[in-house]
């Protein structure tokens, strides 16, 4: 093996297994199949690892295998991260606006109008994926789905997004279906 690949190689894998455990640690309570297969093929490009050194015959192709197997588990490593990074933040922005009281939502609406990051939040069982998808596409309004149970005067901040989109786009919530 030439000392470019080899060190191509153990490049690759170290840093496939460095996000690989950050990623199984943040989403452990999750069954993901992204992460799985990031295991299994790390799996596979450490077996074909000790092979390499066990099988002359096949190093060619083994050296391949390797190269292969750990880049493709990086790179699933990396976007799992990369997910759970927006995961976290989504979760953030819906556990602070649930703590403010109606005043500072309203400044916060002015704030997300001025920045153009208006969101919603829905309550309700379940996420209306219609609803989510419509607004983001007309108005470019991100959708938070809050649960069933509303602890918070965040409809302060919804009746603002509903006179906005009356005002600026001639549309409410409910005919933005």
């Amino acid at each position: 093996m030439k000392s470019k690949t080899k060190y191509s190689i153990i490049l690759v894998a170290t840093i496939g297994f460095i996000f690989l455990v950050y990623s199984s640690i943040k989403w452990k309570y999750w069954n993901h199949e992204n992460l799985m297969i990031a295991k299994i093929l790390f799996v596979i490009g450490f077996i074909s690892f000790i092979l390499y050194f066990l099988a002359k015959n096949w190093r060619k192709v083994l050296t391949k295998i390797m190269l292969l197997t750990f880049s493709i588990s990086l790179i699933l490593s990396v976007y799992l991260s990369y997910q759970y990074y927006e995961w976290n933040k989504y979760v953030e922005t819906k556990i602070e606006y649930e703590k403010y009281n109606c005043d500072e939502l309203k400044k916060q609406f002015e704030a997300d109008l001025k920045s153009g990051g208006i969101k919603y939040f829905q309550y309700g069982m379940g996420p209306d994926n219609e609803l989510h998808k419509n607004l983001k596409e007309k108005y470019g309004i991100q959708c938070y789905s809050m649960g069933c149970m509303k602890f918070s005067p965040i409809d302060c901040y919804n009746d603002l997004v509903n006179n906005y989109l009356i005002e600026k786009h001639n549309d409410s919530i409910v005919n933005g279906r």
